[in-house]
C-alpha cells in the first residue's frame, strides 16, 4: 500500500485533532474569558486586565441598557467603584494610561449606538496638561464605529490560552485587578508606599498643555443632556510639595482651575488632606486604596468630603492660597516622612 492511500486517513485525523484543539481552547478561554466578553471569569475570583481598552468595550455592550452614567479616566480612575455613586447605575470606562481624548473617542463610539446617559464623571489629573503626554491608544473599531473583534476568533487563539492560564495561576499583568463582579481593587502583594521614593514621571513636565481642555467641551457637545462632573484623584501630599518647592505649584492649579469651567461641578481630592496624607491610602503615592476611592465615590455628588475643594467656588488665586496654607498645615507630617 502506498502512501497516497493513507493520505485520507491522515487528513481525515489531523482535521479531527484540530477541531478537538481548537474546540478545548475556545471552551477554557470562554470560561476564564479573559477579554470579558461572557461576563469574566467563571473558574476563579479574579478577572485580570489584560487590555482594559478592549475587555471594557466587550463588557459594556453586553448590556448598555444596564446603565445611566458613565467614568472616564486613567488607572487612578479605574478604582472609583460603580456601585458607590447615589442615584445612578455607573459603567466605569476608566483605562490605564487613559487620556481625555481617548475619552471623547470612546463617548461618540457608544452615543453612536445610541447610549444616552444622566451623568458623566471624568478623572482629571493635572498630569493631562503636561507640556508633552504620551500618545492615545484608541483602537482601530472605535474609530471606524464598528464591532470589536469576535469572541470566537479571539478566543481560537493560544495567545488568549495563555491569558487565561495566567488569570488562573499567574500574576496580575497591573497592580490592580478586577474581582467577579468588575468592582477594581489593588492586586495582592502591593509595595507599601514610601513618600522618600518620588513618583514615577513626577517631575515629566510642566502644566502648560491647558489647550486639552477642549477635549472637555468634546464630551459636552457629545452628551450635552448629561450632567458633566469632574474631580481630581487623589495625589500624596509629598507630590505636592515637589511641585511648590520647584516652583510648579501655581501652573498645576491653575491648570485644574481652567479645566474645571468645563464642568457643571468640579472637586478636588487632591489637595494636600487627611486623606493624602495618610501613606497607609495608597501603595505608590497616586493609586488610593479601595476605601478611600469608596470615600471619594459616596462624596462626589454631595460636596465631596471635609478637606475636599470646590474648585468652581474657587478664583486660581484662592485655589493657589488654600494649597500653601494645607501644605503649612502638613508641614510637620511631610518632613517626618521624607526623613524616616
Amino acid at each position: 500500500m502506498n502512501m497516497s492511500q493513507h493520505a485520507p486517513a491522515y487528513l481525515m485525523t489531523l482535521f479531527a485533532t484540530v477541531v478537538v484543539v481548537g474546540a478545548v481552547a475556545l471552551g477554557f478561554n470562554a470560561a476564564v474569558d479573559p477579554m470579558w466578553y461572557f461576563g469574566g471569569n467563571k473558574l476563579g475570583t479574579v478577572n485580570y486586565a489584560f487590555n482594559e481598552r478592549l475587555s471594557k468595550t466587550n463588557r459594556f455592550l453586553a448590556d448598555p441598557d444596564s446603565y445611566d452614567c458613565l467614568i472616564f479616566g486613567d488607572s487612578r480612575v479605574t478604582l472609583l467603584p460603580e456601585d458607590k455613586i447615589k442615584g445612578y447605575r455607573c459603567f466605569n470606562f476608566a483605562f490605564s494610561a487613559g487620556k481625555a481624548e481617548e475619552a471623547v473617542a470612546f463617548a461618540r463610539y457608544v452615543e453612536e449606538r445610541g447610549f444616552k446617559p444622566r451623568l458623566v464623571i471624568m478623572g482629571v489629573p493635572a498630569a493631562a496638561f503636561r507640556e508633552r503626554i504620551g500618545g492615545v491608544n484608541i483602537p482601530p473599531f472605535i474609530k471606524e464605529g464598528g464591532e470589536p473583534k469576535s469572541a470566537y476568533l479571539s478566543y481560537l487563539s493560544f495567545d488568549a490560552v495563555s491569558m487565561s492560564w495566567q488569570t488562573l495561576f499567574g500574576p496580575s499583568p497591573l497592580d490592580r485587578v478586577y474581582d467577579r463582579d468588575f468592582n477594581c481593587k489593588v492586586a495582592p502583594g502591593a509595595p507599601a508606599y514610601d513618600p522618600k521614593v518620588p513618583l514615577r514621571d513626577l517631575m515629566a513636565g510642566k502644566f502648560t498643555g491647558t489647550q486639552r481642555v477642549r477635549f472637555y467641551d468634546d464630551m459636552r457637545g457629545i452628551f450635552p443632556d448629561a450632567e458633566l462632573v469632574g474631580y481630581v484623584p487623589p495625589i500624596s501630599a509629598w507630590a505636592i510639595k515637589s511641585y511648590a518647592d520647584a516652583g510648579w505649584l501655581d501652573g498645576y492649579v491653575r491648570a485644574l482651575q481652567l479645566a474645571s469651567e468645563k464642568f457643571d461641578r468640579f472637586l478636588d481630592y487632591g489637595v494636600p488632606s487627611e486623606l493624602t496624607i495618610d501613606v497607609e491610602n495608597t501603595y505608590d503615592g497616586t493609586h488610593y486604596s479601595e476605601p478611600a476611592n469608596a470615600a471619594v465615590a459616596q462624596s462626589l455628588l454631595s460636596g465631596g468630603m471635609q478637606d475636599t475643594l470646590n474648585v468652581k467656588a474657587l478664583s486660581a488665586e484662592e485655589m493657589l492660597t488654600t494649597y500653601r496654607e494645607r501644605l503649612d498645615f502638613y508641614d510637620a507630617k511631610i518632613q517626618a516622612g521624607l526623613s524616616h
